[in-house]
């Protein structure tokens, strides 16, 4: 169980830090990090998915139901950030949002998936 935690960490961790260098980059050149940001949510979920031994294909679902509800968490809550910075951390507020999104999913994804083995 531990060697499993340990992994799911590791991987939420690494998924979240890739998540902020994808907006970091993409931000950097004008370019919508929408796509690369879906794909890299979608690998994390199956990913932590995979670690607990939970089936792909209800790894697959889940992935899409968090997708939209990463989407939506990112761009409001980078709006409330900005919007209580005054507008001053604008392009801070993407990165720190999208890391705070990509661990709350992730931990989600470990919770539903962990629960569900222990059945």
């Amino acid at each position: 169980m531990k060697n499993t935690t340990l992994k799911a960490n590791i991987t939420i961790h690494l998924f979240a830090i890739a998540h902020a260098l994808t907006v970091i980059m993409f931000r950097h050149y004008n370019i919508s990090d929408d796509i690369p940001l879906t794909v890299l949510t979608l690998v994390m979920v199956v990913g932590v998915g995979r670690i607990y031994r939970f089936p792909i294909d209800i790894s697959a679902a889940l992935a899409l139901l968090l997708c939209f509800a990463g989407f939506y968490m990112g761009t409001k809550g980078a709006e409330m950030i900005a919007c209580l910075a005054g507008g001053t951390l604008i392009p801070y507020a993407n990165v720190i949002c999208t890391v705070v999104v990509t661990e709350l999913l992730g931990w989600a994804t470990v919770f539903i998936t962990s629960k569900q083995r222990n059945e």
